[in-house]
């Protein structure tokens, strides 16, 4: 049996990632349509990939269409035109809204990764889902229409991780530390392992945390911890403000504490110290001889593109949630966690971990949506979804994890190099009993 159409629509690193794993997948999918703004480019890359996986130019796996995805009519003419059924959005936040208009008009469903932002805009205020996709929650569900927000990893895996957790290994939960470090190396002297414009924002606005049932602010990179992980051993990293904690909020109010913990080497933070002194990370246009100019946008034209990276990455990432709670009356301490390769990934798909961290867990979520497991007919976060069928199901399309049972004291029992505790993990055991009973 065909399954429903399929549309991608961006083409950085993570739809590399995506548009590659949708053809190893391709027998559970109709057609697969690979769509970007800039055409020859984008037909060069779907060519590579179905290169990759020996299809012909007469009877490719994957075709491609340009469009302007800021433009909510251009893309639902194309998801008409292609007959999609699903439309994944790996393209830049600020296509959002006009994605999810154009599912809304023509009845596809929505997956994305990431908040929709504007441009030129820092410091919005919390809840930061409350100003463009939640206002669309009545419409999409009067509709009858699915939209999954933040199926990434983080936002997107975490957030299951820690449904997963709640619907399994505790009775309350005290605290949620979501924690990224990516202990690669790229040999550049300053990248950003995806869109400047973005990234540098995101790191350099003010850290907006959940303490105590209200939101909290404190300046950006004020507040740290050494963490000691799997694989990669001691780490330091840094409270940062981050999609998953504003719908983690609302979704577990019973939670005091919920925050987002990133890594940063000493090198990378001297480098960015300077750039923020100098106002170069703002998206905040300035007049430069009589036009106006995003600082930021100056420092992404002289970076490496992050897709350039790929090729001599090396060294893992780990990311992981640190959940902390009560069972049965006893402390208790979960850390679930995956861990990628950068140059295994590169190998496999052409694309770093970052990217592939990413595209992994949007075609677990559209393989789900494809045969029905997850259709809300709504809008919602991947967190008010049973995780059990995509946490037995993202290891099968190539992204593993483990959830380890840790210290109620804080401590980190790993040793560097060491994949786990001396306890015996609990993870993907589990969970695919559980899908089974489900």
């Amino acid at each position: 049996m065909t399954g429903p159409n399929l549309l991608i629509i961006g083409a950085g690193g993570v739809g590399d990632v995506v548009a590659n794993k949708a053809v190893q997948f391709r027998e559970r999918f109709g057609t697969i349509t690979w769509a970007a703004r800039t055409p020859k480019k984008l037909a060069g890359k779907a060519a590579v990939v179905n290169g990759r996986y020996g299809a012909t130019e007469a009877a490719p796996f994957l075709s491609h269409e340009a469009v302007d995805a800021r433009d909510t009519d251009a893309v639902a003419a194309l998801i008409e035109k292609t007959g999609a059924k699903i439309v994944l959005n790996v393209a830049s936040p600020y296509c959002n809204v006009a994605i999810s208009d154009a599912c809304l008009k023509t009845g596809a469903s929505y997956l994305d990764t990431a908040l929709a932002e504007d441009e030129f805009t820092i410091d919005i205020p919390p809840n930061w889902y409350e100003h463009k996709e939640w206002p669309r929650r009545p419409e999409f569900k009067a509709k009858g229409v699915t939209a999954l927000l933040g199926m990434g990893f983080d936002p997107g895996v975490v957030n299951i991780f820690c449904s997963w957790a709640r619907k399994h290994h505790f009775d309350a939960i005290d605290s949620i530390d979501i924690i990224d470090v990516n202990a690669g190396n790229h040999g550049k002297y300053f990248a950003t392992n995806f869109d400047p414009d973005v990234n540098l924002r995101e790191v350099t606005e003010e850290v907006i945390t959940w303490e105590d049932g209200e939101w909290k602010f404190i300046p950006h990179h004020s507040v740290w911890q050494d963490v000691t992980l799997p694989l990669v051993g001691e780490q330091r990293v840094y409270s940062m403000g981050h999609d998953e904690v504003q719908s983690l909020a609302v979704n577990f109010p019973d939670t005091p504490r919920i925050t987002f913990w990133m890594g940063f080497g000493e090198h990378y933070m001297k480098v960015l110290e300077v750039l923020d002194t100098l106002g170069l990370t703002s998206s905040v246009p300035v007049e430069v001889d009589g036009q106006m100019v995003a600082p930021n946008r100056v420092v992404k034209a002289l970076l490496p593109d992050p897709a350039s990276l790929a090729e001599n990455y090396t060294g893992k990432i780990v990311i992981g949630v640190d959940i902390r709670g009560k069972k049965d009356g006893q402390d208790k301490r979960l850390f679930i966690w995956s861990t990628l390769d950068h140059k295994e990934n590169y190998e496999e798909v052409g694309a770093q971990s970052i990217s592939y961290s990413t595209g992994v867990p949007v075609i677990t979520a559209a393989l789900l949506m494809a045969d029905g497991t997850w259709d809300p007919k709504t809008m919602v976060n991947v967190e008010e979804l049973d995780p059990d069928p995509f946490l037995a199901l993202m290891p099968e399309v190539g992204c593993p994890w483990q959830a380890d049972e840790l210290p109620a004291d804080g401590s980190w029992p790993y040793a560097d190099g060491e994949g786990s505790p001396s306890s015996a993990p609990l993870s993907q055991q589990t969970a695919a009993t559980d899908r089974g009973a489900t």
